[in-house]
């Protein structure tokens, strides 16, 4: 049997989320992909903290600049899905394929994107129902110690913050610590 219609963003798809799901493992949280996917790809927890984080992946292949150094790359997130109630919480997981291998994470939430996207961040696509995000991810020379770090922008809009932001997610988060002193 021939592979039919779009099997290759199936499988850009499924990789980007096997991604992720190693980008969890290595820092010791577990994740399980559920049965039916109804808008969460996987959910991530830890069995010693009750928090978990519901992760909607979307990958993007990347493409690097000609003449400068750096690369982006292009994502749609389905604006029905962005307009929902976040009761729970939903973070997204933006993988970008590079060269054979994974390039950086961006890990937001959808409070978080949906405050970008009413600033300005993104374009609604009409046509496809996404908001669609152009992102360009650039080394940076800092001054003080001549180091290159990573500048993340979609448009006008620093995402610099969110680049491997897998603290972000509340099984991954540090424990908030009581002072049984002051009862």
């Amino acid at each position: 049997m021939a592979w039919k219609g779009d099997a290759g963003a199936i499988f850009s798809g499924a990789s980007g989320q096997a991604a992720v799901i190693g980008e969890l493992l290595h820092r010791k949280c577990n994740a399980a992909i559920p049965h039916v996917d109804v808008g969460t790809d996987v959910f991530a927890f830890r069995d010693d903290r009750e928090e978990v984080a519901r992760i909607q992946v979307k990958s993007a292949p990347g493409e690097s600049y000609k003449k400068e150094p750096g690369y982006h790359a292009r994502f749609g997130i389905p604006m029905k899905q962005l307009g929902r109630t976040d009761v729970p919480p939903l973070f997204y997981a933006l993988a970008v394929r590079l060269d054979g291998g994974w390039g950086d994470f961006i890990v937001l939430s959808r409070a978080a994107l949906n405050e970008l996207w009413g600033r300005g961040c993104g374009k609604e696509n009409n046509a496809s129902g996404d908001l669609e995000l152009y992102v360009q991810f650039r080394p940076e020379q800092k001054k003080e110690d001549g180091v290159a770090s990573l500048k993340v922008t979609c448009g006008e809009f620093n995402l610099t913050e969110y680049v491997n932001a897998w603290e972000s997610l509340p099984p991954l988060m540090p424990p908030v610590e009581i002072d049984s002193d002051h009862t």
